[in-house]
């Protein structure tokens, strides 16, 4: 058997949405990699998938990655830790990497893709896809995303956060989903209130996770040191 790579959506954080694919993929692996920060938090990833791993018989790696924009630290951490993983994985171990949420959706897991395929080439490399996490939280707040003919769009939340930008999103589609929330959760409440939609939205932070918050009633919300993994739903369609 030759060696192989499969990355491995864990769904938002909630054990129990892991699909049966990529639970499979994960106790069929000779090893185990997962990011870690390099101030040396733990991996969540790591944490929710901790129950299926067998030590025994599988190696787990973690490799380290800094949180930043700055391409200049990124690109070498993403080219060391492709190369941890195919020199871990030699000449016919398989593999899985653990993400939280879809490996290709505002996920890490490109950028180490795009390194993979300089420094081997010819690794063969799968993608499970996981669970949203604004798909679960709307699942829990029972509010739907989108309905017969709307429209629907997905945008990270640092750029899309005053009331024009919003009233022109609005324009365009029922539902705005805007992921990583965090410290721009003030100016996304200011642009809510401008435009009366206060009671069209919803937050939700650490969906799955320890800590898990999910409200309707942005009103009552703290805008102050939300954290980054945090997101807001705003829909203009009838919500219940």
């Amino acid at each position: 058997m030759n060696a192989e790579l499969t990355a491995v959506g864990l769904g938002p954080g909630d054990p129990e949405l892991i699909t049966l694919k990529g639970l499979r993929a994960v106790q069929a692996a000779d090893v185990i990699f997962a990011p870690q920060s390099r101030d040396g938090d733990a991996s969540i990833a790591l944490r929710i998938a901790t129950p299926w791993i067998a030590p025994s018989r599988q190696e787990v790696v973690t490799l380290p990655l800094p949180m930043t924009r700055d391409s200049g630290q990124l690109r070498p951490a993403w080219q060391a830790a492709a190369e941890v993983m195919v020199t871990t994985l030699g000449a016919e171990r398989r593999g899985v990497y653990l993400l939280l949420g879809d490996p290709l959706l505002y996920g890490t897991f490109f950028y180490l893709w795009r390194e993979l395929r300089v420094c081997a080439p010819t690794l063969p490399v799968k993608v499970i896809p996981g669970v949203t996490s604004f798909a679960a939280a709307a699942a829990a707040a029972g509010m739907p995303l989108a309905m017969a003919d709307e429209r629907l769009i997905v945008l990270p939340a640092s750029y899309e956060t005053d009331a024009a930008a919003l009233q022109r999103l609005l324009a365009e589609f029922a539902t705005v989903v805007l992921m990583k929330a965090g410290a721009a959760v003030p100016s996304i409440l200011t642009a809510l209130e401008q435009l009366g939609l206060l009671d069209h939205a919803l937050y939700a932070e650490r969906v799955g996770l320890e800590g898990e918050f999910i409200t309707r009633d942005l009103r009552t919300l703290d805008p102050h040191h939300r954290p980054y993994l945090s997101l807001v739903i705003v829909r203009r369609g009838e919500v219940l």
